[in-house]
C-alpha cells in the first residue's frame, strides 16, 4: 500500500501543471456578445440572474489573481441590444477598455452601420483591434482601423496573436457598408502571418477568429477546422461567428485546440496552457466553458457602473409594455420556428402581399410568455432593415426557397405559402412541393412578395431576388412593424406552422 501511494504521488506530481519549471497561462475568451452587456433572468431558472459584462469582468479579475492571463474576444461585439446598437458600440468600447482586453477581432456585424462607424469606434478602443484579412481593394493593404497581429510577452512567454474575419462578410451585410474592401482568403492570410510570428520568436501562436466552426447541420464551408488542418503552427484558435459553445474542446489532428464560448455573454471560456520554461514548449492545454451565474461569480463594480449608465441612457424608454405573449415563441435557425412564423405573418398582415420571405439570420431572439416590451422587439430584430415589396415569378420563388433550405446560413422563414422539403435530399434539390393561394406554385405566374432590403440586395446569398421586378423599399422598419403587430394582435399566440412539412 505504501509503495502504491508513493507511485501515485509521483504520477500526480508529473501530471500536475504546477511542476517546477512550468508556466501556466490562462486565456479567458468570449465571442458573439451582440450587445448583451446586462445580466438578466435565466430562461429556465427565472429566479437566477445570469450573464453580462460585470460578471465577465469579475471572472477575469479572479483569473488574473491566479497568474499570467490573456483576455480575448472573437467579434460581433455590440449589435443586438438597445444598449449595444443605439450608441453604435460605444458601451462595449468602454467595457473593453475597462477590462483591459489583450486583443479583440472585428466580426461581420461590426460592419452593419458602415465603415465610418467602425473607424470611430476603433478610435475609442484602447486595446488592439485585429482583422488581418480586411484589405482595401485599391491598394491591397490592411485597413487603418485594424491590425494584422500583435506579439507580446505574458508570464515570460512570447505570444503571437492574429485575427481573421469570415471572407463571407460581403454577403452578410449591405454592399455599401463594405464598399472598397476585400476580405482575403482566411487560410492564405494565416499561412503568411503564422510564419511571420514564428520568425519573430513567437512561442505560442493564437488565431482570434470570427470565421466559424464547421458542423453537419451547417452548409459546407472552410472554417476553423479547415484552418487548423491547412496551417501548421497554430496552437489555439479562439473562435466565433457560429454561436455554439464547445463545452469540452479536443485538439485537432494537427494539435490545434479550437474553442468557442457561446453567444450573448451568458458564458465565458477559459483555456489553460501549461508551458515548459526549459524546453520552451507547450506540455498541456485544455479548455472549459463556464456559466456566468451572478450569485456564483459576482459583478465588477466599475464595469457594472458603465453598464448601468448605458441602461439608463438608452434603455428605459424601451421597457414600456406593449403586448402580452400567451406562450413562449422560441427562435430556432434550423427550422421554421414559432418566432419566425409569427414575424413572417406580421409582415404579411402589414403589406398584404401573397408571400413573405425572411432570412432567419435577421431574427436574433424569441419571446417568452408574459409581458412584451419594446425592448423585446429590438432584441428580436435589432437590424435597421426596411420592408420591401416586389413581384416574382414562381420559378424565381422556387430558387429562393431552395437556397433557403440548401445553402443559406439558416433555414428560411416564410408566410403565405406551404412547402414540403427533405433535408436528406442533395443540396439544390430539397424542395419538393410549394403551394400559394391554395394551389401549386406555377413557374410563370407572378406573385407579390415582401422581404427586407437586406435580403433583396442578396444578403445571406439570396441571389434569386435579382430576378424580382417593381421593387419598392418602404420606410417601414421591420421591428416597427413587429411592434404594431404585437399591439394590434395581443395576446400573441403560437402561429400555425403546418405550412411546412419537413421529411
Amino acid at each position: 500500500m505504501m509503495r502504491s501511494a508513493c507511485w501515485a504521488a509521483v504520477l500526480l506530481l508529473f501530471a500536475s501543471p504546477a511542476f517546477a519549471g512550468s508556466i501556466r497561462l490562462r486565456v479567458v475568451h468570449t465571442n458573439d456578445i451582440h450587445g448583451w452587456m446586462m445580466a438578466r433572468p435565466d430562461k429556465k431558472q427565472k429566479d437566477r440572474m445570469i450573464g453580462g459584462a460585470a460578471a465577465l469582468a469579475s471572472v477575469i479579475n479572479d483569473e488574473r489573481k491566479k497568474g499570467p492571463t490573456l483576455v480575448l474576444d472573437a467579434g460581433d461585439w455590440f449589435q443586438g441590444t438597445p444598449e449595444g446598437s443605439l450608441p453604435r458600440g460605444a458601451a462595449m468600447a468602454e467595457i473593453f477598455n475597462a477590462i483591459g482586453h489583450d486583443a479583440i477581432v472585428l466580426g461581420n456585424h461590426e460592419f452593419d452601420y458602415g465603415q465610418k462607424v467602425i473607424e470611430g469606434l476603433a478610435a475609442k478602443i484602447s486595446v488592439p483591434v485585429l482583422g488581418a484579412n480586411i484589405k482595401r481593394a485599391s491598394t491591397g493593404k490592411i485597413v487603418k482601423y485594424a491590425r494584422a497581429s500583435i506579439l507580446k510577452t505574458v508570464g515570460g512567454i512570447k505570444i503571437g496573436i492574429f485575427g481573421l474575419v469570415t471572407s463571407n462578410v460581403p454577403i452578410l451585410v449591405f454592399p455599401n457598408n463594405v464598399s472598397g474592401l476585400h476580405f482575403d482568403n482566411e487560410i492564405e492570410v494565416a499561412k503568411g502571418i503564422v510564419a511571420d510570428l514564428r520568425g519573430r520568436g513567437a512561442e505560442i501562436v493564437i488565431a482570434l477568429n470570427h470565421v466559424g466552426q464547421e458542423g453537419p447541420s451547417r452548409p459546407p464551408f472552410k472554417g476553423d477546422r479547415a484552418l487548423a488542418a491547412a496551417v501548421p503552427g497554430i496552437d489555439l484558435i479562439v473562435g466565433g461567428h457560429t454561436h455554439d459553445a464547445i463545452p469540452i474542446p479536443r485538439p485537432e489532428p494537427s494539435g490545434t485546440l479550437i474553442v468557442n464560448a457561446g453567444s450573448y455573454l451568458k458564458t465565458v471560456g477559459v483555456v489553460t496552457i501549461d508551458f515548459d520554461s526549459t524546453t520552451r514548449k507547450i506540455v498541456a492545454k485544455s479548455g472549459e466553458v463556464r456559466q456566468l451565474w451572478i450569485d456564483e461569480v459576482g459583478q465588477d463594480r466599475e464595469v457594472l457602473s458603465i453598464v448601468e449608465r448605458y441602461r439608463q441612457k438608452v434603455g428605459l424608454e424601451l421597457d414600456v409594455v406593449i403586448a402580452r405573449a400567451e406562450v413562449d415563441l422560441p427562435q430556432d435557425h434550423t427550422r421554421l420556428s414559432p418566432m419566425g412564423g409569427w414575424l413572417s405573418d406580421c409582415l404579411r398582415k402589414w403589406t398584404k402581399t401573397d408571400i413573405v420571405i425572411q432570412n432567419a439570420g435577421g431574427i436574433r431572439s424569441g419571446l417568452s410568455a408574459g409581458p412584451v416590451r419594446m425592448r423585446h422587439m429590438f432584441e428580436v430584430f435589432p437590424f435597421d432593415n426596411y420592408l420591401t415589396t416586389l413581384y416574382m415569378r414562381g420559378s424565381s420563388i422556387r430558387k429562393v426557397l431552395e437556397h433557403g433550405v440548401s445553402y443559406a446560413p439558416h433555414i428560411v422563414q416564410f408566410s403565405g405559402l406551404t412547402m414540403a422539403w427533405s433535408d436528406s435530399s442533395p443540396r439544390g434539390g430539397r424542395v419538393e412541393t410549394v403551394s400559394v393561394r391554395g394551389r401549386q406554385l406555377r413557374d410563370n405566374e407572378i406573385y407579390s412578395v415582401t422581404t427586407s432590403d437586406f435580403v433583396l440586395q442578396g444578403g445571406d446569398g439570396y441571389k434569386a431576388f435579382s430576378e424580382a421586378t417593381d421593387a419598392v423599399t418602404t420606410r417601414d422598419l421591420v421591428r416597427d412593424v413587429l411592434s404594431w403587430c404585437a399591439r394590434r394582435y395581443s395576446p400573441i399566440q403560437t402561429p400555425d406552422l403546418s405550412r411546412v412539412k419537413r421529411k
